[in-house]
C-alpha cells in the first residue's frame, strides 16, 4: 500500500504540491496550538480573573489545556484530508479521520467540562445568593463531584454511539440490570441517600471535628456512599452515611461556650472565715475574667468529703475552641492555688487517720 501511495504522488500532477500543503498545515496547526496553550488562555484566564468574571473564569481554565489539543487535532485531521492519496483509499481514509476526529473531540470536550466542574457550584452559589440559600464547602464538593459523573457517563454513551455500539439497547438492558443490581445494593443506596442528608441538612461539615458511636476525628471527606474521618492517632475511619443519620452525634465544632465543673478540696482545720473569704475571693476573681460567663458562675460549698472541705466551681468560658479553653482553665487553675494559699488554707489529699490505743500497765509483780 505504501508503494501505491508513492507512486501515485510521484506519477500524479501536483500531488507534491498537495502534500507541501498538507505538511505546511500540519505544521502550522502545531504552531497555533502552541500558541494558544501558552499565550492565549493564560492571557484570557488573567483578563478574567481581574474582571472577577468567576463563571467564564472556571471555564477558560477548564478548557485551558483540552483547547489547543482541540486546535492541533483539527489541524491534523485537515493535513490527513489534503495528503494526495488515490480515490479508492481516499474515502476510506477520510471516513476513518472523520470518526477519530469525533471521537477525540468528545474526549477533549469532556476534559474541559469536567476541569471545568466547578463552574456548576459557582452558578449554584449565585442562586442561592439571591434566594439566600446557605452553599458551603461540602455542598459544593458534592455537586461537583455530581457534575462530574454525569459529564462522565454522558461522554461515554456518546463515545460508544460513536463507535456503533446499540446504546439504546444498551441502557434498555442496564435498567434491567440496574433494578436487579438495586435489589441487591440496598445497603448502598442506604448510603447514598444518607449523604443526601448529611449533604443538605448539614449536621457536620468538612473541618468539623465529631463523634459518634464509631469514632472520633475531624471530618476530611463527604462522599455519596460514606464520609472520612481523621482520627487523633492520624489513622482514616470511613463511616457509611446510614450510620451516621441514623445514630446520635456530637459535632465539637459547634460548640459556643464550654463547661468547667469541678470539685476543690480545702483540709478540714480551715476555719469558717477563711472558707468565707476564700469563696468570695474565687467569686470575684471569676466575675473579672473577660473570657468567663458570669452568670454562669457558681462557687458553693457543698459539703463534707471523707478528708476534705469540699467547694463546687462552674462556669462556661466564652470560647468553644478547645485549645483556648484549655488555655483559659489553666490560668483560672493557677490563679485558684494563690487565691487558696492567700487565705491561709491548704488543698486536701485523701488521708487516714489511725488512732492508736494505750494498752493499760500490768499490775506490779508481788
Amino acid at each position: 500500500m505504501i508503494e501505491k501511495i508513492t507512486g501515485y504522488i510521484l506519477n500524479t500532477d501536483g500531488a507534491l504540491f498537495q502534500l507541501a500543503i498538507s505538511l505546511i498545515v500540519f505544521a502550522v496547526s502545531y504552531l497555533i496550538s502552541r500558541l494558544v496553550r501558552y499565550k492565549v488562555m493564560p492571557w484570557l484566564m488573567n483578563l478574567l480573573n481581574k474582571k472577577e468574571k468567576k463563571g467564564p473564569y472556571v471555564l477558560a481554565k477548564g478548557f485551558s489545556r483540552p483547547a489547543p489539543v482541540a486546535v492541533w487535532t483539527t489541524g491534523i485531521f485537515l493535513a490527513c484530508v489534503l495528503l494526495p492519496l488515490p480515490a479508492d483509499l481516499a474515502v476510506s481514509f477520510g471516513n476513518l479521520m472523520s470518526k477519530l476526529l469525533r471521537v477525540t473531540m468528545i474526549c477533549l470536550l469532556a476534559w474541559g467540562l469536567i476541569g471545568s466542574s466547578d463552574l456548576g457550584p459557582v452558578l449554584f452559589h449565585d442562586v442561592s445568593g439571591k434566594l439566600d440559600l446557605d452553599v458551603d464547602h461540602t455542598v459544593a464538593n458534592f455537586l461537583n463531584k455530581v457534575l462530574k459523573g454525569t459529564i462522565l457517563v454522558f461522554a461515554i454513551l456518546m463515545l460508544l454511539q460513536e463507535l456503533g455500539f446499540p446504546v439504546g439497547s444498551l441502557l434498555t438492558s442496564l435498567g434491567i440490570v440496574g433494578l436487579t443490581l438495586s435489589l441487591a445494593a440496598k445497603d448502598y443506596a442506604t448510603n447514598f441517600f444518607g449523604g443526601l442528608v448529611v449533604i443538605f441538612e448539614k449536621p457536620f461539615a468538612i473541618g468539623d471535628w465529631l463523634w459518634c458511636s464509631a469514632g472520633e476525628g475531624e471530618v476530611e471527606d463527604i462522599a455519596f456512599r460514606s464520609t472520612r474521618i481523621r482520627q487523633l492517632n492520624d489513622s482514616v475511619l470511613v463511616i457509611p452515611n446510614s450510620i451516621l443519620v441514623s445514630n446520635a452525634m456530637i459535632n465539637y465544632s459547634q460548640i459556643n461556650r464550654r463547661l468547667a465543673k469541678f470539685t476543690l478540696g480545702v483540709t478540714y482545720d480551715t476555719t469558717r472565715s477563711q472558707l468565707e473569704s476564700l469563696l468570695a475571693d474565687i467569686r470575684a476573681m471569676l466575675a473579672a475574667r473577660e473570657d468567663v460567663y458570669e452568670d454562669t458562675i457558681r462557687v458553693q460549698l457543698t459539703g463534707f468529703g471523707s478528708s476534705s472541705i469540699d467547694i463546687l466551681i462552674q462556669f462556661y468560658t466564652t470560647t468553644g475552641a478547645l485549645a483556648e479553653f484549655l488555655k483559659i482553665q489553666e490560668s483560672i487553675n493557677l490563679e485558684l492555688m494563690d487565691i487558696v494559699y492567700k487565705n491561709g488554707c491548704s488543698f486536701a489529699f485523701p488521708s487516714t487517720s489511725v488512732y492508736i490505743e494505750k494498752a493499760p500497765a500490768s499490775a506490779p509483780r508481788s
